[in-house]
C-alpha cells in the first residue's frame, strides 16, 4: 500500500473512530465533508511532492526533517490569501504566543495539554494573524479560534499565497533548563533566544497525523507506539526535569537513580527512561554514551543526525538533545 493511499485512509478514519481518551478536532475550518484524499488537506512545498507536507525526513531528497504536518486552506479571498481559521485541536492552555515574524515559524501559538494522557504541546505556525482574545495562560477548549491561516515566516524562502498553510505540530518539551543551555553554547552568542522554552530546539515532535485521524485518542499510547531506534546510558546527579514532567515515561526508583537508560525514537524523542542505581554496570564512568542502535534504522538515524556519518558515534542532534535534557540534572 502506498504512503499516499495510507494518508487518505488515515484521514477518512475520522468518520468511524471509536471514542474514549482525549477528544480531538481538526485544527482548521476546512470543510471536511469535501475531503476525499490526502491531496484535499495537505499543502506540499514548491516541490509539489505530497509527502513534503507530512512528518519526517521528507524535504530536500530526504535530507531535511519536517517536524509536523502542513494543512492547506479551503477558502481564499479575492487576492488569493487564505481565509481558513485555525483552531485548538484539544483542550489545553496557551503556553506561548509569538505575534512577530522573527523565525521560520512566523507568527505562532503553542498550547499545552495537561489533561491528556501525556501532557504534550501543540503548535500552530505561519499564522496571518493571531486572534486578539488569545492570551498567555488562558485555558482553551478544543475548537477555539487561535487565529487565521497564513504564510508568515522569516525563513530563507518566502511562502507564496498559493502555498499558505497551517504548520501543525505535536510533541514534548525537552527541558525547562533550555534557556541556560542555549546561553552557554558559544555558537549562540550572536543569536539571542527569542522564544524561550518554545524555541524549536527545545521541542521534539512526533507524527501528528495519527492524532488528527481520530475523534479521540490516547496520546500516551501514540508516544509509546513509536519504536526505539537507539538507546543512551547517562549519569545524572539530579533527576532530569523531563522525567519529573513526564513521569509515566519513567521506570524504577528515581530517588536511587545515579543515571538513566534512555530509549529514543528515530527523530530524537525520549520514549522511556529506566533508573539505574549506583554501581550498575551499564553506567558510564562519566557523562553519557550510546548503548545500542537498531541497525535497521541506522541510515535514517544518520540522516537525522542522531548518529555521525560512521553510524556509530553520536551525531550533532543527539549530542544537542542529551545536553538539553541534562541541563537540569547537574
Amino acid at each position: 500500500m502506498s504512503r499516499r493511499y495510507r494518508l487518505a485512509l488515515l484521514f477518512l478514519g475520522l468518520t468511524t473512530a471509536p471514542l474514549p481518551a482525549t477528544e480531538v478536532v481538526w485544527p482548521t475550518t476546512l470543510d471536511l465533508t469535501a475531503v476525499r484524499s490526502a491531496q484535499d488537506y495537505l499543502q506540499p512545498t514548491v516541490s509539489g511532492r505530497l509527502e513534503s507536507a507530512t512528518f519526517g525526513m521528507v524535504r530536500e531528497e530526504g535530507l531535511r526533517f519536517h517536524e509536523g504536518v502542513d494543512i492547506r486552506p479551503g477558502r481564499h479571498d479575492a487576492a488569493g490569501e487564505a481565509l481558513d481559521l485555525v483552531r485548538a485541536a484539544m483542550d489545553g492552555q496557551v503556553a506561548y504566543v509569538n505575534p512577530h515574524v522573527n523565525g521560520p515559524y512566523g507568527k505562532y501559538v503553542v498550547l499545552v495539554h495537561p489533561g491528556a494522557e501525556l501532557p504534550v504541546y501543540s503548535l500552530y505556525a505561519h499564522l496571518a494573524a493571531i486572534d486578539p482574545a488569545v492570551r498567555l495562560g488562558m485555558f482553551t477548549r478544543r475548537g477555539l479560534t487561535l487565529g487565521r491561516m497564513g504564510r508568515t515566516s522569516a525563513g530563507a524562502s518566502p511562502i507564496t499565497p498559493d502555498r499558505a498553510h497551517l504548520h501543525f505540530e505535536v510533541g514534548l518539551i525537552l527541558s525547562t533548563g533550555f534557556n541556560q543551555w542555549y546561553a552557554a553554547q558559544p555558537d549562540n552568542r550572536k543569536s539571542p533566544n527569542l522564544h524561550g522554552l518554545f524555541n524549536g530546539q527545545n521541542l521534539i515532535g512526533m507524527d501528528p497525523l495519527p492524532l488528527l485521524g481520530q475523534r479521540s485518542v490516547d496520546v500516551l499510547a501514540l508516544v509509546r507506539r513509536q519504536p526505539t531506534a537507539l538507546t543512551v546510558v547517562l549519569r545524572a546527579p539530579k533527576v532530569p526535569d523531563f522525567v519529573t514532567r513526564y513521569p509515566v515515561l519513567a521506570r524504577g526508583e528515581r530517588g536511587k537513580a545515579a543515571g538513566w537508560y534512555v530509549e529514543f525514537s528515530w527523530q530524537g524523542m525520549p520514549l522511556r527512561w529506566t533508573a539505574l542505581e549506583a554501581g550498575n554496570p551499564r553506567l558510564p564512568a562519566q557523562g553519557w554514551q550510546i548503548a545500542e542502535v537498531d541497525v535497521t534504522q541506522r541510515p535514517l538515524l544518520i540522516r537525522r543526525k542522531l548518529l555521525a556519518a560512521d553510524g556509530r558515534k553520536p551525531g550533532e542532534l543527539l549530542t544537542q538533545n542529551v545536553g538539553i535534557l541534562l541541563s537540569t540534572a547537574r
